[in-house]
C-alpha cells in the first residue's frame, strides 16, 4: 500500500506580492491613524488659510467660516464609511463659500472627500459624487470671472489630478486583489485535487482490505466452525473456539476500518454495544466502539488470548480511573489499544516467553501503562517490521510507530525497548496517556 497523499492546509494563502508604495497606498487606506492625520491637517490647513482670507475679506463673517470649516474637515473622519455624504456637503459648503465667501477657502476639503470617494466607492456613487464635486467647483467659478474662461484652469486641473491620482490606485488595488483572487482559486482547487487523490487512495486500500485480509479471515471462520467437535480433546477444541472468535473479532475490525476509510456514517448510539456477525448474521454482545476499542472490559480477553498460546499473564491497577463516564470509556478505548499492541508484539516476537505482566497506574493527571515480558527479541528473519527483524530500518517498527502517532493524538507518550534490568531479558513497554480534558477525579 502506498502513502496517503498529503493535503495542504486550508490556512495557507499565497498573496501576489507587493511593492513598498502598495504597502504604504494599503496601509494608508485602513490605518485609523491616517483618518485623524488627514483631518487634523485639514483643520490646520483651514485656519491658516481663513486667517489670510480675513485680511482679503474683512467684511465677512470669518468666525461664521472658520466654525463651517472646521465642522467639514471633522467629516472627513466618516470619509471612508460615507463617502458620497461627505463628498455632497464638503462640494457645496465649498461652493457657498466661492459664492458668498472667502473663495477657494474649502475646496481642499472636497477633494480630499473626492480622493477618499474615487477610490473606495462603488461606480455608481463615484458618478454621482464626481459630478456633484465638478458643478460646485466650476460653476461659482465660472459665474464670477465670466467671461474669462482661463479662470476655470486651476480648478479644473485639480479636479483632473484628483480623479487621475484616484483612478491609478484604484486601478493597482483591483489589479491585486483580482491577482489574490486568483491564487486563492488555485490553492483551493490545488487542495479539492489532493483530497480527491487521498479518497480515491482511501477507496483503494478499504478495498485492498475487503479483498485480502476479509477474505482469508473469513475462510479462517468458516474452517474452524467446520472443526468444532473434531479434535478429539476439550484442550483442542477450546484453542479452537478461540481461533474462531480471534478471527471473528478481527474480521469485524476489519470491516469497521473499511466503513471508517470510505466516510460510511458511523452507528447509531442505540446500537453502539452492538456488532454484527459478519457471518452469520447474529448480533454479537458487548462494548464496541467506533475505533474497534472496546475498552476496560475487554482486558481480560486480551489476557485469555495471551494465556492460551502457553504464556503467562497477569493484570495489575493501581489508583483509580476518572469518575466521568465518557472520559472513563474514552480513556479505556485508549488503554485497551495501546495493551493490545503490547500483547500481540509478545505472542508474535518475544521468543521464549513465559510471563507478562500488564500494569496500569492511575494518578491525578494520567494513566501509566507498562507491559513486560522475559522473552528474547527475534532473531534476524523471524520477525516483520521489528526489532531484530531483516527489514530496512526504514521500514522497521511501524506497528509501535502507528501506536505511538495514535497515543500522541491523546497528549500522551510511549516508549518501548529492551529492559533495564542487569543480567534479565525481555522487553518493556511504557505509555502515558492523560486523562481527557474535563475529567472528574
Amino acid at each position: 500500500m502506498s502513502h496517503v497523499p498529503t493535503v495542504p492546509e486550508a490556512a495557507h494563502v499565497s498573496w501576489v506580492p507587493r511593492t513598498l508604495l502598495d504597502r504604504v497606498a494599503q496601509w494608508w487606506r485602513t490605518s485609523t491613524l491616517t483618518l485623524w492625520a488627514v483631518a487634523g491637517a485639514a483643520c490646520l490647513f483651514q485656519l491658516m488659510v481663513l486667517n489670510v482670507a480675513s485680511y482679503t475679506y474683512p467684511h465677512l463673517p470669518m468666525r461664521g467660516w472658520v466654525i463651517v470649516s472646521l465642522l467639514l474637515a471633522g467629516s472627513l473622519l466618516a470619509r471612508r464609511r460615507w463617502p458620497l455624504a461627505v463628498v455632497t456637503a464638503t462640494s457645496l459648503a465649498s461652493a457657498a463659500a466661492d459664492l458668498w465667501g472667502p473663495r477657494g477657502g474649502l475646496n481642499l476639503l472636497s477633494m480630499l472627500a473626492l480622493y477618499a470617494l474615487l477610490v473606495a466607492a462603488p461606480t455608481r456613487d463615484r458618478l454621482i459624487g464626481f459630478g456633484i464635486c465638478a458643478l460646485c467647483t466650476l460653476i461659482p467659478t465660472a459665474l464670477a470671472k465670466w467671461p474669462q474662461v482661463s479662470a476655470l484652469s486651476p480648478d479644473f486641473i485639480a479636479l483632473v489630478l484628483v480623479l487621475a491620482v484616484a483612478s491609478i490606485s484604484r486601478s493597482r488595488r483591483e489589479a491585486l486583489e483580482h491577482g489574490d483572487a486568483q491564487l486563492a482559486a488555485q490553492s483551493a482547487e490545488q487542495r479539492l485535487v489532493a483530497q480527491r487523490d487521498a479518497a480515491r487512495h482511501q477507496a483503494r486500500v478499504a478495498a485492498e482490505l475487503h479483498d485480502s485480509v476479509g477474505h482469508a479471515l473469513t475462510a479462517i471462520i468458516a474452517l474452524s466452525e467446520g472443526m468444532q467437535g473434531a479434535g478429539g480433546s476439550p484442550q483442542t477444541d477450546e484453542a479452537i473456539d478461540m481461533m474462531n472468535t480471534l478471527a471473528r473479532e478481527g474480521l469485524a475490525d476489519t470491516r469497521r476500518a473499511v466503513a471508517s476509510l470510505q466516510a460510511a456514517p458511523g452507528p447509531s448510539p442505540d446500537d453502539a454495544a452492538e456488532t454484527t456477525d459478519p457471518l452469520t448474521g447474529r448480533v454479537l454482545e458487548g462494548p464496541q466502539s467506533p475505533s474497534g476499542a472496546a475498552g476496560w472490559d475487554r482486558l481480560n480477553d486480551l489476557l485469555t488470548t495471551v494465556r492460551a498460546t502457553g504464556i503467562s499473564a497477569a493484570l495489575t491497577e493501581t489508583g483509580r480511573r476518572p469518575l466521568d463516564a465518557s472520559s472513563s470509556q474514552a480513556l479505556g478505548e485508549v488503554v485497551y489499544v495501546v495493551v493490545r499492541e503490547a500483547l500481540t508484539n509478545v505472542m508474535r516476537h518475544a521468543e521464549g516467553a513465559t510471563r507478562v505482566v500488564v500494569s496500569l497506574d492511575h494518578d491525578q493527571a494520567a494513566t501509566r501503562i507498562t507491559v513486560s515480558d522475559d522473552g528474547r527479541a527475534a532473531q534476524p528473519g523471524h520477525a516483520d517490521g521489528f526489532p531484530g527483524s531483516s527489514q530496512a530500518p526504514a521500514a522497521a517498527g511501524h506497528g509501535l510507530a502507528n501506536l505511538a502517532a495514535a497515543v500522541g493524538e491523546h497528549g500522551g507518550t510511549l516508549s518501548a525497548g529492551p529492559t533495564a534490568d542487569e543480567g534479565a531479558s525481555g522487553w518493556v513497554l511504557r505509555a502515558l496517556v492523560p486523562f481527557p480534558e474535563g475529567a472528574s477525579r
